[in-house]
């Protein structure tokens, strides 16, 4: 009997050790849920809970939309679309490159739209550069024309 009565004994200890040890994470993970949820501020605490875009990093929605524009009618198959998608990230990928090697040579952190034209240039043969360039630059004041018109309104 008095074997049962220590086994019952340890038997408790053991368990009211398991409770304490138990529940202390569960309160320590409380605490650090908290301090997660605290710890997002500003845009991000905004756009935690927004789903991410469903095109994700894909220049495929872009597409239809030129198409339509070029060509009334016309669609692009997926694999199309897989290749084109590979070549703009392609082709802006070595933009960038070249941009960045301008403003290093040029001793500047950051990047201009000057040094993304000369890039532009370099990179894209004779006149498909300057039509680029034109195009880019259009673009730009368009962009920064409807900008100033929204300020006014």
């Amino acid at each position: 009997m008095a074997a049962a009565s220590i086994m019952a004994e340890a038997s408790s200890k053991t368990t009211s050790e398991e409770d304490q040890s138990i529940q202390e994470p569960k309160e320590a993970n409380s605490t650090t849920v908290q301090k997660k949820t605290q710890g997002l501020r500003g845009s991000r605490r905004r756009h935690a809970n927004r789903r991410r875009d469903s095109f994700g990093d894909s220049f495929a929605a872009y597409f239809p939309q030129v198409l339509k524009q070029v060509h009334q009618g016309l669609s692009l198959s997926p694999e199309s679309v897989s290749v084109m998608d590979s070549m703009v990230r392609d082709i802006l990928d070595r933009i960038a490159t070249e941009a960045g090697r301008l403003a290093r040579y040029a001793k500047r952190v950051t990047i201009t739209s000057r040094d993304i034209q000369v890039a532009v240039r370099l990179l894209l043969p004779g006149k498909m550069g300057k039509l680029a360039e034109a195009q880019g630059t259009n673009a730009a004041l368009r962009t920064s024309l409807c900008a100033i018109w929204q300020q006014r309104k």
